[in-house]
């Protein structure tokens, strides 16, 4: 009878330490899986980057099934000139006034959200900067969405007396994330938002050699300061990804062509796996 008793515990102490290191091992194995994905295409970014001078930082992301994220550069990445990506940020504090009753979709403020995403119209998004109520409104609206290294000092092509305009490719990342995911406004603003970038005209960059997939991008350029920028959400029928290029003292062709090759080779090779 005491045999009787124990067997069934010893059998069911033996299902459960073999569940467990089953789960143990198939953990492990996904860790060191991703760990090598993460290597190869920080790999990947350093030689698609590689001449391009002065200083850049990248961030690549998965969003979509096993998650997967590679930040690098070739400096301590941090805060870089954001040049036009900033307008993802006014556009964001446009509808967070609106969705809170405080600022009316307008006929004019439509028009100038399409110009300002859609064509990087600087003209449009000063008078939306000053629409919102200025420069602070639009940092601190970054601020509470929780892109903290993101700040509005002056106007498209305004002096640089008190500054310039920053953010990182982390905040950016954050907010193409955040966005298509419905995760910072709700569906109904978010996905505007997500229409906006859908119809950006300047694919020049990262997307350019990237076939069958639904673009959701804003660029942003300062040659004078040698600033190339790209933050871009690709969806394919494998999966979404976000690539966030920053570089700045650069040579402008190269940064094109790296940019060229990075976008292509990073979805390509997420594609596969």
């Amino acid at each position: 009878m005491k045999l009787q008793k124990w067997v069934p515990r010893f059998v069911i102490i033996g299902v459960v330490t073999l569940l467990t290191l089953t789960l143990v091992g198939n953990n492990t194995v996904n860790a060191s899986s991703t760990k090598k994905q993460q290597q190869a295409i920080t790999k990947l970014i350093k030689r698609d980057m590689r001449g391009v001078g002065g200083k850049w930082s990248v961030k690549v992301t998965r969003l979509s099934g096993d998650k997967l994220s590679v930040t690098t550069g070739n400096h301590k990445v941090g805060k870089q000139r954001s040049v036009s990506t900033i307008k993802v940020y006014v556009m964001l504090t446009v509808y967070q006034l609106a969705k809170s009753k405080r600022l009316k979709l307008t006929k004019s403020v439509n028009a100038d959200l399409r110009r300002m995403i859609g064509y990087s119209d600087n003209s449009a998004t000063n008078r939306l900067i000053r629409r919102v109520g200025g420069f602070k409104r639009v940092t601190n609206t970054a601020k509470k969405y929780g892109f903290n290294h993101t700040i509005l000092k002056r106007f498209m092509l305004g002096s640089l007396k008190n500054g310039d305009n920053y953010t990182t490719v982390t905040d950016l990342t954050n907010f193409l994330t955040k966005t298509y995911r419905h995760d910072l406004l709700g569906k109904k603003y978010d996905g505007k938002m997500l229409t906006l970038l859908r119809h950006c005209r300047n694919h020049s960059k990262l997307p350019k050699l990237v076939n069958h997939a639904v673009v959701y991008n804003k660029t942003g350029e300062y040659p004078a300061k040698g600033v190339q920028n790209d933050a871009t959400l690709f969806k394919t029928k494998q999966g979404v990804y976000s690539v966030v290029v920053m570089s700045q003292a650069g040579n402008q062709a190269k940064q094109y062509k790296a940019m060229n090759r990075l976008g292509k080779d990073v979805v390509n090779r997420l594609n596969r796996n």
